[in-house]
């Protein structure tokens, strides 16, 4: 079993390496407009590069938070999730958005403060694609996401 683990997350990380290698077209799973504008190097462009190994209930938060700490830390992701709730932090705005099929949360992401108007207008159960730079895992939390920005379609 820990085999098969380890091999997952092996086979995650070629995965990455190869994806960061390929050039992004922009459009559905590409990196947007935003992204190349702000200068900013996108690392995932879905959820799904990483989500086979965050969402099997076999692999360990440990084992999760180790490779975030390799391979995403201080980098930034463009995902789109579903938004669970939506929290006013008196200066910006938190969202929870949900990416895995039996979770209620994975990543909590805090927008820039330019981006207050457009967060207020979130509610649950929409979707939303979001940019911004992963800061860390926490365990029970998943993904904390700053400095980000709503993608527009």
């Amino acid at each position: 079993m820990k085999f098969t683990k380890m091999g997952m997350i092996l086979l995650l990380m070629a995965v990455l390496v190869v994806s960061g290698c390929s050039d992004s077209e922009e459009g559905p799973g590409g990196v947007s407009e935003m992204a190349e504008e702000l200068g900013v190097d996108v690392i995932s462009t879905s959820f799904d590069d990483f989500g086979v190994v965050f969402c099997d209930p076999e692999t360990s938060q440990d084992e999760i938070a180790a490779l975030v700490d390799e391979e995403y830390k201080g980098n930034f992701v463009q995902w789109t999730g579903t938004i669970y709730a939506v929290t006013n932090n008196g200066k910006s705005y938190t969202v929870q958005v949900q990416h895995c099929p039996d979770s209620l949360s994975d990543a909590a992401v805090t927008f820039n403060i330019n981006q207050n108007e457009a967060a207020s207008n979130l509610i649950k159960g929409q979707e939303l694609t979001y940019l911004g730079r992963i800061t860390r895992y926490q365990k029970g939390v998943g993904f904390w996401v700053e400095e980000a920005s709503i993608v527009s379609e």
